[in-house]
């Protein structure tokens, strides 16, 4: 069992930190909305071609569709397709470095709803990690009136919020559900065909000739560690643990993009962004915190 949860807890550290390239390298010839489609169907169909040569495909009632429809709607068609879309405007490490807002977004919702009180530790993990917010955009405020700028901001920011809307739902669960690959499967094939519509409905006309083979394979990559890996252990880590626990290996995923964006992009790592990248890690550790009994 613990050797299953820590296999889980790699996979979501290392390769969603890697993703942050991936989606970055993918956008540069592809679309967004179509990247994070296509990225979906394929491994929508993996996992659901798995479960039909295992035999275990489930039948599927109006409810659990239901259910499969909103997680999907925020969790991969907002939280994914945003993000991809952010990063045609922003770097991968600027990206990475907004994501770790989520487990603030997870922890304020859960304080909303009541399923977690404030703390004097929980705000001063919140007070570190606004501190950390603001000496990003300290001297970039007039970044802002960039309007491509502004608008991958933006967008990142509300691919966050439905992360952790998303995040909390997941969490609490439904009784009669379906089993997490069958529930995972349906969700990224709708989302899939949601996103690709998507793309369609602003860009009709949509040629391939200009996708070029690093942009192709990092759409392969995506798909296969991004999403069947990635968001299948995901999935097994929060039915394992709490939310806001989960949400925490955001962090992680902020250090490995921001190497990764640096090695192979070349992209700037300021000090400023160290510091602002310490000050968010150590509000999010504070808040998660817990003596050893």
């Amino acid at each position: 069992m613990k050797t299953k949860l820590y296999l889980a807890l790699f996979c979501v550290a290392f390769f969603w930190g890697t993703t942050f390239l991936a989606i970055r390298i993918g956008v540069e010839t592809i679309p967004p909305f179509i990247l994070a489609g296509i990225r979906n169907l394929i491994s929508g169909s993996i996992i659901f071609l798995f479960l039909v040569f295992q035999k275990k495909l489930e039948p599927v009632s109006l409810r659990q569709l239901g259910r499969a429809f909103l997680l999907a709607i925020l969790m991969i068609v907002l939280a994914n397709g945003l993000t991809t879309y952010s990063e045609k405007y922003i770097t991968s490490g600027l990206a990475s470095l907004i994501s770790t807002l989520s487990p603030f977004f997870v922890l304020v919702l859960n304080l909303v709803l009541g399923n977690e009180k404030l703390s004097v530790k929980t705000t001063l993990g919140i007070a570190l990690g606004m501190l950390g917010i603001f000496l990003i955009y300290q001297n970039s405020l007039t970044d802002l009136l960039n309007p491509n700028y502004r608008i991958g901001v933006f967008a990142l920011l509300l691919a966050v919020l439905s992360w952790a809307v998303g995040t909390i739902i997941t969490k609490k669960g439904s009784t009669n559900s379906l089993s997490m690959l069958m529930n995972v499967s349906l969700q990224m094939l709708i989302a899939g065909v949601v996103l690709t519509i998507s793309q369609f409905y602003f860009t009709p006309e949509i040629s391939t000739v200009n996708w070029s083979l690093n942009s192709i394979l990092a759409m392969v990559y995506l798909a296969i560690f991004g999403s069947v890996v990635g968001y299948v252990a995901y999935s097994y880590l929060i039915s394992q643990m709490p939310s806001t626990k989960v949400s925490v290996l955001s962090y992680v995923n902020l250090v490995v993009a921001l190497f990764l964006g640096w090695l192979i992009l070349d992209e700037t790592i300021t000090a400023r962004i160290l510091v602002a990248a310490t000050l968010i890690i150590c509000g999010v550790v504070i808040v998660n915190y817990k003596k050893v009994k």
